[in-house]
């Protein structure tokens, strides 16, 4: 959070420690083959939005880590995937939904109607992992600490 970079989804990958990582050139490479994907259905990136060429309404499923996730969902909802990674979580075996909106015609954007969804485990009596968080106080050294 003291690198106000992180913040802008187009200066977040220039920090020295992304630079040395070479995390921008992870990033484009995944969103290019996301932009194929989309593109493969019918949604084709055009700026910030995406062009409608063949509207449907498939349903692609995707399994994934969650950072592979906040990657996705930052290029859908034009953010810097920090603030994903940072702020939100979403447990192993979640599940989350994003649904197309054509809200003009030809133009479609995406909106995500549920993130991190575990309400799976618990009808199946399954507690839900922890790994995916860090310690809820840090005087608890039960949980994860880094």
């Amino acid at each position: 959070t003291r690198e106000p970079a992180y913040f802008l989804r187009d200066k977040w990958m220039d920090t020295p420690v992304m630079r040395e990582g070479k995390v921008g050139e992870a990033y484009d490479y995944v969103i290019r083959n996301f932009d194929a994907l989309t593109a493969a259905h019918g949604y084709v990136r055009e700026g910030e939005y995406y062009r409608a060429e063949r509207a449907n309404r498939d349903t692609v499923v995707l399994f994934c880590h969650f950072g592979l996730e906040c990657v996705l969902l930052s290029r859908l909802m034009n953010i810097s995937p920090m603030l994903l990674w940072h702020h939100t979580c979403a447990a192993p075996t979640s599940v989350t939904t994003v649904i197309t909106e054509e809200r003009r015609e030809g133009r479609a954007s995406f909106r995500v109607s549920a993130f991190g969804d575990t309400s799976h485990l618990y009808a199946g009596g399954e507690e839900v992992a922890f790994s995916a968080r860090f310690c809820e106080t840090y005087d608890y050294w039960e949980e994860r600490h880094d």
